[in-house]
């Protein structure tokens, strides 16, 4: 017995000392990585810049693609690399850099290839770099898109979201609609929030882009839809008898249908106008959201049927009906009517809402339960 306690002993001081080795040999690398990797991007910096001096930004010798090639076919040389071109464009080189980088697309290609069959955050930095300097050209078969729609079927969310970005900074809509196909295709639901965050960033034109995912409606999952119609709201009033067909159909997702109402809550359309203020007067127990967010949509709709609408919205049973359909009302009557309906209702539950979201309406920054 004593001798298995003793063997426990040293063993737990053995794991002990591992322990203590490991970390003393992670901190010395550590400690000599951070003094080495700001001398590597100086070195690195002289030489692009030398080779500027020399060649210009003409594609480069095949004996200094195979130094480039050697020096960045490991993600460490790849990220120094990255950071010398950042700090020579700082430095006002940027448009000699993006020349060097167009002339020699063979080069990153050959790197993107070799990455491309590495772990996925090494091809997350890959797809980051092919997005950096733009090397996504137009054509269908332009290499890098190839690759980078290839990658959008990654598990990883990671390589996902480079590889959208990569094609967006390309500015071509056709890369971008393919890709969000095989999203569809694959049944992968991209975060909602990154798509459409992603999409604002497209380098090309983003009206076309949004004409071409229109034009492409029907091949898209509804999770797409429902992120292609936020981005249609940041963008662009041009699809407003479109969506109100979208709208109008009760066999569409109540997702969808409410990403459309606060569309029209941003774009004035008189034939939603009715639809709108029926939504708000006629609605079921179980669609409520639908009366709840078209009553702060008719916030932009001032005229007697929408306040007729407003009206009864306040005296809804539901609490998130009445709260925006006073809310809409306070911004569309002045002071003096605001008096005579608090005045005038009769139930008790509108007049308690109106005097709570009247009282100071003008000043409020609230935006309604959207």
């Amino acid at each position: 017995m004593v001798f298995q306690v003793n063997l426990l002993i040293y063993l737990y001081m053995a794991i002990c000392i591992c322990l203590l080795l490991f970390n003393l040999v992670y901190f010395a690398r550590d400690f000599f990585k951070r003094k080495r990797d700001p001398e590597m991007v100086r070195k690195y910096m002289n030489k692009l810049c030398e080779m500027l001096e020399t060649s210009g930004v003409e594609k480069i010798s095949q004996k200094e693609e195979k130094f480039w090639t050697r020096k960045l076919s490991k993600s460490s040389g790849l990220i120094l690399f990255q950071q010398a071109v950042e700090e020579l464009e700082a430095k006002g080189k940027q448009e000699d850099i993006e020349k060097w980088v167009r002339n020699n697309r063979d080069l990153f290609y050959k790197l993107s290839s070799a990455y491309m069959k590495k772990r996925g955050m090494e091809k997350a930095l890959m797809a980051y770099i092919i997005e950096q300097h733009h090397l996504c050209g137009p054509g269908a078969r332009d290499p890098f898109a190839l690759q980078m729609e290839w990658l959008v079927s990654d598990h990883s969310i990671y390589c996902r979201e480079n590889a959208l970005y990569a094609l967006y900074a390309g500015g071509q809509p056709e890369h971008v609609i393919k890709a969000y196909h095989i999203l569809t295709r694959m049944r992968i639901e991209h975060s909602s929030k990154m798509v459409t965050d992603g999409l604002l960033s497209f380098q090309g034109d983003r009206e076309l882009l949004a004409e071409e995912l229109w034009k492409n409606w029907t091949h898209y999952s509804t999770y797409y839809k429902i992120c292609f119609v936020n981005f249609f709201r940041m963008i662009s009033g041009n699809f407003t008898e479109r969506l109100l067909i979208v709208l109008k159909d009760e066999e569409n997702d109540r997702e969808l249908r409410l990403a459309v109402i606060r569309y029209f809550r941003k774009y004035k359309y008189d034939k939603a106008w009715e639809y709108l203020c029926c939504l708000v007067e006629e609605w079921r127990e179980s669609d409520w959201e639908y009366a709840a967010l078209s009553a702060l949509a008719l916030e932009s709709y001032p005229g007697k049927r929408t306040i007729d609408a407003l009206k009864k919205g306040c005296e809804s049973r539901n609490w998130y009906i009445r709260y925006n359909s006073a809310q809409s009302l306070g911004k569309l009557i002045d002071h003096e009517q605001k008096g005579k309906l608090i005045q005038n209702e009769k139930d008790i539950y509108a007049k308690e809402m109106m005097a709570y979201k009247f009282m100071g309406t003008e000043e409020s920054t609230d935006d309604g339960c959207d």
